[in-house]
């Protein structure tokens, strides 16, 4: 009787479960709502919508519900091109739209329509206004992390990009790889979580990005090896939480059909640096202060349209003789020491000792 019991009770369960809605992105992915209508503004049902990336060999085609809607969930952040068709109506291409992280973006176009086969394209940039949710925050794409200045290129010096967020400021005399703390409306700098491809990142000491109570740091890719990033710091979702600070989701780069790479190299040395304020008041001159870093990032298929692969590798080397937080230890000669089994014992000859 009892297993009978706990039988139904499982399977009340996984119905309850398949009953609940997909969510429309998670902390890697996004999603898109197309919307459609005729030039009257009445909604079409049953049009056909394609979205597709042709980096990536990703298509999905679904048709529109009786309000003339139909939202694609779950989609790897990127660009797509969409296709609308309707019996009756000229197709529509719109040749690119953006998906961002944990953003549902909404598309809405209007078919004419058709006396004879046509075929309408969008050039114009499409508008994406973010209306399927109250979440504030911003996403920061590749081009803005590769092209600011990154002290020790790490991202998280640029997550005050974002409203509502305050950070620390970068030390770039200090020792490591430049982590900030991150403030968001208000709350402490262990009250964050960080997500990297949806996945938890979160240092084992709370949400701080630099590493409290001596748990380490969040992983750390080069600027290269990331795609975007999100910091949502208000009114976000129940499935994202954790920590009730600011929700930053990060999604590195993929491989695609193309094969693409980059080579860098940054480096730092007394040449290039100024002399610290007080240092130069007191009449000392610069630092030793070397810092390397180097590697690279490669990209492409494997299988083309099925597998595809991305790596990427960054070696940090530091000489620093400037940070304040830095430490040294010293030897002292054998003479100086408290170790009584290296002194020497003299011993005066008989005919110069005295009585």
């Amino acid at each position: 009787m009892t297993v009978k019991i706990l039988l139904a009770a499982a399977g009340c369960l996984a119905l309850m479960l398949l009953s609940l809605p997909l969510p429309a992105q998670t902390g890697g992915t996004g999603a898109l709502t197309v919307t459609v209508t005729d030039q009257t503004g009445a909604l079409v049902a049953g049009a056909s919508v394609t979205v597709s990336n042709s980096a990536r060999a990703l298509s999905r085609s679904e048709v529109t519900g009786a309000n003339g809607s139909y939202t694609f969930t779950l989609l790897p952040p990127g660009d797509y091109a969409v296709r609308i068709s309707a019996s009756g109506f000229n197709s529509l291409d719109v040749p690119s739209v953006t998906v961002n992280v944990t953003e549902t973006h909404v598309l809405n176009q209007s078919l004419t329509v058709s006396s004879q086969q046509q075929q309408v394209t969008v050039e114009a940039a499409v508008q994406e206004v973010q209306t399927e949710n109250s979440t504030l925050g911003g996403v920061v794409g590749n081009r803005s992390i590769s092209a600011l200045p990154l002290v020790t290129r790490n991202f998280t010096q640029i997550m005050t990009l974002s409203p509502g967020v305050n950070a620390s400021v970068v030390n770039a005399g200090a020792l490591g790889r430049g982590f900030v703390s991150l403030y968001a409306n208000g709350q402490n700098d262990i009250s964050n979580t960080f997500q990297m491809d949806g996945v938890t990142v979160n240092n084992y000491g709370g949400g701080s990005a630099d590493g409290a109570a001596f748990f380490g740091q969040i992983a750390t890719p080069s600027p290269d090896a990331l795609q975007e990033f999100k910091v949502q710091t208000a009114q976000y979702d129940a499935s994202f939480g954790r920590n009730a600070g600011a929700q930053v989701n990060i999604v590195t780069r993929s491989g695609t059909n193309d094969l693409h790479g980059s080579l860098f190299e940054f480096f730092r040395n007394e040449d290039l640096n100024a002399n610290d304020f007080f240092r130069n008041r007191s009449g000392f001159g610069r630092g030793v202060l070397r810092q390397n870093q180097f590697g690279g990032a490669v990209g492409g298929h494997i299988i083309r349209d099925r597998l595809f692969f991305f790596g990427s590798y960054q070696g940090t080397r530091q000489t620093n003789g400037v940070a304040a937080d830095g430490s040294a230890t010293f030897n002292l000669p054998p003479q100086l020491t408290d170790n009584r089994r290296r002194s020497r014992r003299v011993v005066l000859p008989p005919e110069q000792s005295h009585h």
